[in-house]
């Protein structure tokens, strides 16, 4: 049998025991490890959501602040005086809402920076200059450095570090937003309806009225600064006095008689005011007779010293090119037949003028009858006056000219077998001896306007061509000056006639509409971005039948080139090349197609990396003329009309189904006809411009201009599309475009963040 033996215990320490003691020690600097490894990890989570929900603050507050510096610039009050300043302060207002609606405070006199960023050709990068002005940029800094965590830039308190003694973290954040510079081509519309807006023109008196457009072209003449003689006395008050007051009034051509040296000449004007004529004479004339420009004539008897004559009858309203004025050469005595035992000698004296008579017979007078030229009678019977007496037409006959008279004295006979008596007939040659000829002549419009020995004062025109302008335009006389002369007239001959830079450079010193409008729009654009310091660079196109940046000027002393980039600040040199510009400055159509296309080609070889290309289009009419892709235009080259730049195949036209058109159909443009051949063109330069990332804005000005294709235009490049009304005063045309160019200068591009290892 088998017993169970007990082992004796040892007297040795149990080993079992100590490393259950080591455990324990062990566990507890574990223990000691785990609290602060979860400690560091939950303040580290809370460190690192209380960094992120700072920094998205800040971000948003950035962004926010710089938004609302362009808010501002759009929409400053009318009477602040620094708009600028006025947007830093709007800026800080929102930085500091939107922070705190965020959960993060900030200080917007500590934490809120501004600054400029701007291009440095240098480095041919962008770089902000904080602390300066004008501001696009603005960096937001969010700070927890206070130590007292009750306070709203307190220290992050700490959940489990203070167990180390760590209470709070310091934390900072920071964030700047840009407002990016843009690359600004403005292409402008030199066509020649660019002038229409100041001519009689059908439409523009619909619109303005004749006044306003009269108003309007004395402007222009006071204006282009003739000096005294330079239009003879075309612009004198008396043509006929070289010392009389300037103005720019238009006059009728009078036309004097010659200088003969005798006194007894009668001196004679006769104005010529088209379908009818006045007559001033220092003696009295007895007839007058008109002829027309068709060649016929009508012959009024009339003794009189002054009187107004136009065409009756089948000769209403015909143009008078020829006056006749005739006066009597004197009096003329005409005898009757010899004497005899009854029959008495008779005398008929027919005085000057022949409009009286005076009768001397022999024997004493029984009566006399006068016959007028008209076939009417009159008869003085029963005289018993003796043997002499004057005689002249009474009652309606007063005035009449008297063709022949019958005396009956003695026992003379009464011939025609009425007893009138013996008949004496007028002498034509008594009533016409004198009769002096007036012609509505192109000399006799020189010399009465002194502008016989006068140079035609610009390089392409004559007095020949604006006198005969004058005579036969339709316009003239729609604005009732048919056949006047005057500076208003000339000035209107310029505009229509002579209208390019090269013929007449002095109308591009003159206000002439609507190009004076969009003149002074494009200066008040660049005035704003110069004073708007965002760092906007500018360049000029100009379209009409072709297309070229302006760039270069040397005209009264004024030199200019900035060719070499064109696409700059030059903003004064912007505003000067465009004061010596003009309607029809170089050609007639309007190829708007070509504008942006020269636009595209100018930002591509000029513009800045990093900012925003952008393109202000604006016209007042309808595309009439297009290019091929080598750039030769329709109306130069004749090539193939389907040989031009067309939208794509796979133009989507139905992504205008919701554009505001005048169409009751979705906007489409046909590609039949050169006009649709020119709108295609046009949009398929601004569809390619929106593939590149321009902006497009575009400005209509007037009632002629094509709405419709300025919409789809600035639809197509996600820009502003601004409509100046056709029915309006010519002071709201003007301040309609320049509010229009104003809004597009204050629309700056949405604010970005800027990349963090470009911040500074």
């Amino acid at each position: 049998m088998f017993r169970l033996m007990r082992k004796p215990k040892s007297s040795a320490p149990c080993k079992h025991d100590a490393r259950r003691g080591a455990f324990v020690v062990l566990a507890f600097f574990c223990l000691i490890g785990t609290i602060a490894f979860v400690s560091f990890s939950i303040d580290t989570g809370h460190i690192a959501l209380s960094k992120t929900i700072q920094q998205n603050a800040v971000d948003a507050a950035a962004l926010a602040a710089a938004m609302e510096i362009t808010n501002a610039v759009e929409n400053a009050p009318p009477d602040e005086e620094d708009p600028t300043a006025y947007a830093r302060e709007q800026a800080k207002v929102m930085a500091v809402n939107v922070a705190d609606l965020n959960g993060v405070f900030i200080d917007p006199e500590v934490d809120v920076t501004f600054g400029l960023r701007s291009y440095n050709p240098a480095t041919e990068k962008f770089e902000i200059q904080w602390g300066v002005t004008p501001a696009n940029s603005v960096k937001v800094r969010a700070r927890r450095s206070n130590p007292d965590t009750s306070q709203p830039d307190g220290q992050l308190p700490l959940m489990f570090a203070r167990i180390f003694g760590d209470d709070s973290v310091r934390m900072e954040s920071e964030a700047i937003a840009y407002i990016e510079s843009r690359d600004i081509s403005v292409v402008l519309d030199f066509s020649g309806s660019m002038a229409y807006d100041s001519l009689f023109r059908s439409e523009s008196v619909n619109r303005f009225g004749v006044d306003a457009i009269r108003d309007n072209l004395r402007s222009m003449y006071t204006q282009m600064a003739f000096t005294d003689g330079q239009l003879g006395t075309l612009d004198h008050v008396d043509p006929d006095d070289s010392a009389s007051d300037r103005d720019a009034e238009t006059k009728w051509l009078v036309v004097h008689s010659p200088e003969t040296g005798d006194p007894s000449d009668p001196d004679v004007d006769v104005t010529f005011m088209y379908d009818e004529i006045a007559v001033e004479s220092s003696k009295t004339y007895h007839q007058i007779k008109l002829v027309f420009s068709n060649g016929t004539s009508q012959t009024f008897d009339d003794n009189d010293s002054s009187g107004t004559y136009a065409g009756t009858g089948s000769h209403s309203g015909k143009e008078i090119d020829t006056v006749w004025v005739m006066f009597a050469g004197g009096d003329v005595t005409v005898s009757g037949d010899d004497a005899n035992r009854c029959k008495p000698h008779i005398d008929v004296t027919f005085h000057g003028g022949g409009t009286s008579v005076y009768v001397e017979s022999t024997k004493d007078l029984s009566n006399v009858v006068l016959e007028f030229e008209d076939g009417t009678h009159y008869k003085f019977g029963n005289l018993n006056q003796g043997k002499t007496g004057t005689f002249e037409g009474i009652g309606a006959n007063t005035g009449k000219v008297i063709a022949g008279v019958w005396v009956k004295s003695g026992c003379n006979s009464s011939g025609d077998g009425r007893g009138y008596g013996e008949r004496f007939d007028s002498p034509e040659s008594g009533q016409t001896s004198v009769a002096i000829r007036f012609d509505d002549s192109d000399e006799n419009v020189k010399a009465y306007f002194g502008l016989d020995d006068v140079d035609y004062p610009f390089p392409s025109g004559s007095w020949n061509d604006y006198i005969n302008y004058v005579r036969n335009d339709s316009e003239v006389n729609r604005g009732n000056h048919r056949e006047t002369y005057g500076g208003i007239t000339f000035v209107h001959y310029l505009l229509e006639r002579r209208p390019k830079h090269s013929q007449t450079p002095a109308i591009s010193k003159a206000s002439h509409f609507p190009f004076h409008a969009v003149r002074e729009g494009n200066d008040l654009f660049v005035d704003f971005l110069a004073n708007l310091g965002f760092g906007d660079h500018v360049g000029l196109v100009s379209y009409d039948q072709e297309r070229r940046i302006e760039s270069v000027l040397n005209e009264d002393g004024q030199s200019i080139d900035i060719s070499a980039d064109p696409l700059d600040a030059n903003y004064d040199a912007i505003k000067t090349i465009m004061s010596y510009k003009q309607a029809n400055n170089y050609y007639p159509y309007t190829n708007i197609g070509g504008g942006i296309r020269q636009a595209i080609d100018m930002i591509d070889d000029f513009s800045r990396d990093g900012s925003r290309p952008t393109i202000l289009l604006m016209t007042d009419g309808n595309a009439n003329t297009y290019d091929n892709e080598d750039g030769d235009n329709s109306r130069d080259y004749g090539f193939d009309e389907d040989d031009y730049w067309d939208v794509p195949d796979d133009f989507d036209w139905g992504v205008f189904n919701n554009l505001d058109t005048t169409s009751t159909v979705p906007f489409y443009v046909s590609s039949s006809g050169s006009d649709n051949k020119a709108r295609r063109y046009a949009l398929s330069q601004a569809f390619k411009a929106a593939k590149e990332g321009y902006t497009l804005h575009t400005l209509a000005v007037g009632a002629g201009a094509d709405t419709d294709l300025m919409k789809a235009i600035a639809f197509l490049g996600g820009g502003e599309y601004i409509e100046v009304q056709g029915t309006l005063t010519v002071e709201d045309l003007l301040e309609q475009v320049e509010a229009g160019f104003y809004r597009i200068a204050a629309l700056v591009p949405p604010a970005k963040l800027a990349d963090p290892d470009e911040a500074e």
